[in-house]
């Protein structure tokens, strides 16, 4: 077994673990068992192939940088509030509870509610793969032990996935981190343009919301608001493109349903691409490349476990209320369009511009344009989480990109769009620093007044009666054929 770079497998782990716990805690054992033994197969063929992911010469040189990188992913990942040690975003408030619950209750998790005057059994239906292996710490050293290793969880995630930024752009450095940190669409501009004030600049509000109908996120806002989601999806997402072949690729891909359900569908178009892609490297006869292409995607791992996860996951998610009102925006008017192209160009059309001359034989960079143009037509439940959370691999991949080519202005010393690209990140920053600068300010408030941390978290009826995160387990074929 090639066990010279031991960050792909830990990021291997780190992605199935949590469908792994779920398989086994919440099915019946005659489904956990060759569930479970098809993964494990499948995780044992990952750590078999042939690792071609850079790495490092680890000297004391590096190791010295590696543990201050670590030392930076641990303070954003402290400033963002996950694990309760500082102030944390409203949204906090639901997270906190799904933990508490699946801490508490016995799995698969099933609580009657009394909506309208009438009482009804519902089963926690959500995207809970981030928090399973923390409620096992927390069912075992007690509840505060869970919340720190929630922090520990996601240090651990965010240095995976900044180890695959390093190994995109061949190289260990700290400031693709800190690009990572502060890169953000430019939405001080399309507040501005919109509201006609800047009052808000001086205060801790969040101003991505502008434009009314959509959103795309900054890292730090997704890290700060929607962790459980966002570092799984910039994780997997890292996995797919750094993939040599496709003979796990559909397995790896599927892990993302449980875990990041809306980035899971906005990383098709990436994965069909990488497909595509992987399949054109053989330089064989196109009759044989055809069979090649088959033999590589019809494995057992893609096939059995793949398939097994997809499956399953698909039908406990399905079961969320939320999840059945799917709808494409009708309101087509000259306004609504010229607005739709306007929120575009402000958070990511100025940065792909520059990137043309760069990127414009890449087809991730075309993928990217087609993902985000798309997003915002289409809407999932009561709000706007489609367009804000299935674009975070395509805004991902637009970092991947940034980096990559503002290194490359950089050192051909074209110096005018060097500029360029970095009035827009500084503009771009302003939201990620009113992120930090709202929890420093909270937290420091909380502390000086003795408030307890974390959050005081929603009741169990908020989250079981709310058609976001449960269903109904009468007529559920989840709850009825495969729930132990």
């Amino acid at each position: 077994m090639n066990s010279k770079n031991i960050f792909s497998k830990i990021a291997y782990l780190y992605i199935t673990l949590p469908f792994l716990i779920f398989i086994i805690g919440w099915t019946k054992w005659f489904i956990a068992v060759p569930v479970s033994i098809a993964i494990i197969y499948t995780l044992f063929r990952l750590f078999q192939k042939e690792d071609f992911l850079w790495q490092p010469n680890w000297d004391s040189n590096s190791i010295r940088l590696f543990f201050l990188i670590v030392i930076i992913i641990g303070t954003w990942v402290y400033f963002s509030g996950i694990g309760g040690f500082a102030f944390q975003n409203d949204d906090h408030r639901w997270r906190n509870e799904i933990f508490q619950m699946l801490v508490w209750y016995d799995w698969p998790l099933v609580k009657d509610v009394t909506i309208n005057n009438l009482t009804e059994t519902r089963g926690m239906i959500y995207y809970i793969g981030f928090w399973l292996p923390s409620a096992i710490i927390g069912k075992i050293f007690g509840m505060r032990a869970g919340y720190l290793f929630q922090m520990l969880w996601a240090i651990l995630g965010l240095t995976l996935v900044y180890y695959y930024v390093c190994a995109y752009i061949k190289k260990l450095s700290v400031y693709p981190l800190l690009a990572m940190i502060f890169f953000s669409g430019l939405d001080i501009v399309g507040y501005y343009m919109v509201n006609n004030d800047l009052n808000d600049l001086t205060n801790n509000s969040h101003i991505e919301f502008w434009c009314g109908f959509a959103q795309y996120s900054s890292m730090t806002t997704q890290l700060f608001w929607v962790f459980n989601q966002a570092i799984y999806a910039w994780l997997i997402t890292c996995i797919l493109l750094a993939q040599k072949d496709n003979r796990q690729i559909i397995f790896i891909w599927s892990l993302a349903m449980l875990n990041s359900t809306f980035p899971f569908v906005g990383m098709i178009p990436f994965l069909l691409y990488k497909i595509i892609a992987n399949d054109l490297q053989y330089d064989v006869p196109p009759s044989k490349k055809i069979v090649l292409f088959f033999k590589e995607i019809c494995t057992p791992e893609n096939i059995v476990a793949g398939g097994a996860v997809g499956i399953i996951s698909f039908i406990y998610l399905i079961g969320n209320i939320s999840a059945n009102n799917v709808e494409t925006s009708t309101t087509l008017s000259v306004g609504f369009v010229f607005l739709a192209f306007f929120f575009f160009l402000v958070e990511a059309g100025l940065y792909l511009f520059v990137m043309y001359p760069y990127q414009q034989k890449n087809a991730l960079y075309y993928l990217v344009i087609l993902v985000l143009l798309i997003c915002p037509y289409i809407n999932v439940g009561s709000g706007k989480d489609f367009s804000m959370r299935a674009s975070i691999p395509a805004l991902f991949i637009m970092y991947l990109l940034f980096i990559e080519t503002f290194s490359a202005c950089f050192h051909k010393k074209k110096y005018i769009i060097t500029l360029g690209f970095m009035l827009l990140f500084l503009i771009g920053s302003i939201t990620p620093l009113k992120e930090f600068n709202r929890t420093a300010h909270e937290t420091y408030c909380m502390y000086n007044f003795g408030v307890d941390f974390p959050v005081q978290p929603v009741s169990e009826e908020e989250i079981i009666g709310a058609d976001n995160f449960s269903g109904s387990i009468q007529n559920n074929f989840f709850f009825e054929y495969l729930a132990k």
